[in-house]
């Protein structure tokens, strides 16, 4: 018999997961609607396989493994189709559906951010390889080498383009040692923000500072603002508490990708899942960011 002090937690989180999946659902279909054709003929229908992804992601399961026992213990009857899936099927099946993942994140946006007048540019290094590993092998392929602090880090960079309030509206994944300032055109073009909800305001650390992208950006009507550590706004702070969650919750730091392609899915995954986490509970009327509350 269920522990009563268990059941509503499993309650709130089961009713999340239902939501999580009809929002994925519609948004699948909208994007694929030539999909549902062959749903009869899968364990698993894509939309619930992308829900498993962002499922996944949400519970901070790094492992497909330990991730499956979880779904067949807690989700069976919401997901009837996982008995029996191995690990490198649904690993096999989320690869095919990645291109997916961003448009389906970009179907949510405008409820999180609406027209965003103060956007935050930032990036993180992600360490791929230790050193040891980079000279006993041939490398990963997309990573570099890049000074941070007094270490030399091996790996990739992240870059965000956020909003005030920690909603990541575009990212980019660049070897470690690529400039920041190099990446500011292609998030801007990636937030899909429109003539009519263009920014007014980007700020950066000093990474960002430059004249040629002040101007360029000035003619746009967006003004670029780069301030040293002691005299940045408060505000500039919500990017990384962003990063700060995708560390901590989602494991963006520690993931056990071993090829590039790997790697991108499992950080889009992460990223998507933040995204939709912020916006289910938003819906359920429950705290924006305490997505590690209900989701674990």
């Amino acid at each position: 018999m269920a522990r009563p002090q268990l059941t509503p937690p499993l309650a709130f989180l089961e009713e999340a997961v239902t939501v999580l999946f009809c929002l994925t659902d519609d948004a699948y279909t909208a994007l694929n609607p030539r999909a549902k054709s062959y749903e009869s003929i899968k364990q698993l229908s894509d939309s619930e396989v992308l829900t498993l992804a962002l499922l996944q992601q949400l519970r901070g399961a790094e492992s497909e493994r330990s991730f499956l026992r979880d779904a067949q213990r807690f989700f069976l009857h919401l997901f009837p189709g996982v008995v029996g899936l191995h690990p490198s099927s649904l690993n096999r099946r989320v690869r095919k559906l990645r291109r997916f993942l961003e448009p389906l994140r970009h179907a949510v946006l405008a409820e999180l951010v609406g027209d965003p007048e103060t956007l935050i540019a930032d990036s993180t290094l992600l360490a791929v390889l230790h050193p040891r590993q980079v000279k006993q092998s041939a490398g990963f392929e997309g990573a570099a080498w890049a000074r941070w602090g007094s270490f030399a880090v091996y790996g990739v960079k992240l870059h965000i383009l956020c909003s005030t309030n920690r909603v990541p509206l575009s990212y980019e994944l660049t070897a470690a040692n690529v400039a920041d300032v190099l990446l500011v055109r292609e998030l801007l073009a990636g937030a899909c923000l429109g003539e009519g909800g263009i920014a007014r305001r980007l700020l950066g650390d000093l990474a960002y500072r430059s004249g040629a992208l002040g101007e360029e950006l000035a003619e746009a009507g967006v003004l670029l603002a780069t301030e040293r550590a002691d005299r940045r706004p408060a505000i500039r702070q919500q990017v990384e508490v962003c990063f700060a969650v995708l560390k901590r919750v989602f494991g963006l730091g520690e993931t056990l990708a071993k090829t590039l392609v790997g790697l991108v899915t499992r950080i889009a995954a992460k990223v998507t899942a933040y995204t939709y986490g912020l916006y289910v509970n938003r819906l359920l009327g429950k705290p924006q960011g305490a997505i590690k509350e209900l989701w674990a």
